[in-house]
Order: structure tokens, then sequence, then C-alpha cells
């Protein structure tokens, strides 16, 4: 929680946010602050910047200001957004924190656990940055080659839809701890054909597999035994050599390949 060692800065518009990180230094962005434990000297609220908090549906897809609350998403309901990413947004604690986090934070948070970053991967998210200068456009994917002089300004969430939508949390329920994940599989089939496949699991590490994705497309439903197995163990190939380096508890592993016969059955 803040306390008055701590500087707290707000902004009435974008350029505002951006004239403030170019003249104050070590000047850091938050949101709702429900993730931070230790808050930095120095820090800007975004809260109640109406720049930032809008929410504009299109035919194919919604454009959310990072400060949206994720209480505010639920509330466009069921119908308007995509069934995984209501799921997970339902998922994240409870109503009263979800009344204050925002979408933008948990992007920005760079927390690969938490919540969000598994559906906006499959969904094809794309986050809008703007500097100085210019706009950047990034997949949520690449949030790491976004420039740090750059605010994100806005978030664009695709709404086509899919035959197949799974969700699922791993850890404990309402808290982001080592063991926490998220696993999102998104299929799309026409007259029994296997046209577009997406799947992400987010946790210790982002794991997501283009190669693996496409692979498998134009087969013919219901899948094979054959089939089903052959794609796990491509996944766990694939998830191994995306762990390189990095400790986990060896169950998560278990329960992604879990979930992904799980998914390839719902297709059969």
């Amino acid at each position: 929680m803040a306390s008055d060692k701590h500087h707290i800065f707000t902004a009435k518009t974008i350029n505002d946010i951006l004239f403030q990180l170019k003249t104050i230094s070590n000047l850091k962005i938050i949101g709702g602050g429900t993730y931070i434990t230790d808050f930095p000297e120095k820090f800007l609220s975004i809260r109640n910047n109406s720049e930032l908090t809008f929410i504009d549906k299109h035919e194919r897809f919604i454009d959310f200001g990072p400060a949206v609350t994720l209480n505010n998403m639920l509330h466009l309901g069921p119908n308007y957004l995509p069934s995984i990413l209501y799921e997970a947004l339902f998922s994240i604690s409870n109503h009263a924190v979800r009344n204050m986090a925002t979408l933008g934070g948990n992007i920005m948070a760079k927390d690969p656990r938490l919540t969000l970053i598994a559906p906006l991967a499959v969904l094809d998210a794309s986050l809008k940055f703007k500097n100085q200068k210019s706009f950047d456009i990034i997949p949520v994917t690449k949030l790491d080659s976004a420039s740090p002089e750059s605010v994100l300004v806005s978030v664009r969430i695709p709404t086509k839809d899919w035959n197949v939508e799974i969700f699922k949390r791993l850890g404990p329920s309402h808290k982001i701890t080592a063991d926490s994940a998220s696993f999102c599989f998104l299929a799309k089939t026409e007259k029994n054909i296997l046209i577009n496949l997406r799947l992400c699991f987010s946790g210790p590490f982002i794991f997501q597999s283009k190669q693996l994705e496409t692979n498998f497309l134009g087969i013919r439903l219901p899948l094979s035994q054959s089939k089903i197995h052959d794609f796990i163990e491509t996944a766990s190939r694939d998830f191994d050599e995306s762990a390189k380096g990095v400790e986990y508890d060896p169950i998560l592993k278990q329960q992604f390949l879990n979930l992904i016969a799980h998914s390839l059955h719902e297709l059969t």
C-alpha cells in the first residue's frame, strides 16, 4: 500500500502521461495496483484517466482502454466477449479485486502466471503503444519489444467464432503462486475438417507453438487415437524445448498434457 514516503502523480490525458514520464525520473505507471506489494517511490495513477477507460465494440473486435477494470469487461456479458476471455476474467480473485484491477495492469505486470496472458495470446490480441512521436502495435506475446518510453493506450481483442473454446486455470484459486498457470485451446472446424487451432499455456513461461498448431490443420474429424497420440508427443517435446532453463514443478507439464488430451477429445 502507498504511504507518505510515496509520491503519487495523476494525468488527465495520454499526452500528460508521456510528458510526466519524460520529465520525472523513475516514474512508474500504476493501474489498479492490486498485484503490487511494494509500490515504487514515484508512481503515476492512470485509473481515472478518461482517455484510457473506453470500450469500443466493433463487428469483429473490441477495443479496450488499458484502465478499464476487469468488472467493466465482465459487465459486457458472455454474449459479447469470447467465451475463454469471459471465463478467465471471472476466475480472477473476487468482485472487490476485479473492481480495482485493470486490463492493462494484468498485461503490463509482465508475469506470465497472470490469468489473461493465455486467452489474449490465443485470441491474437494486439497492443497499441504511443510514444512522443508515433504509435506501435504489437502482439501480446511480444510485450518485451515495447519501448520503455511508450504508454499502452489500447488493447484490441478479436471476437471471431470458434467451435471449441476451452479455458482452464491451474494452481490455487484466487491467488498467484509458483504453481499458477492458464491453459487455452481454440478450434475451428468446417465440414468435419480442422481448419484453425490455437493453444497457449502461460505459467512459469509462455508456451505457444505455431508449428504445432499448423501441422494438424486439414485433418478430418473425428481424430484417431494415433493422431491424438502424435499431437501430445509433439506438444511434450515442444514444451520441454520452451521450458529449457526454467524451474517449474513437473506436475505442471503433466497437467498441460492432460488438458491437451481433454481438448482434442472435445473435437471428436
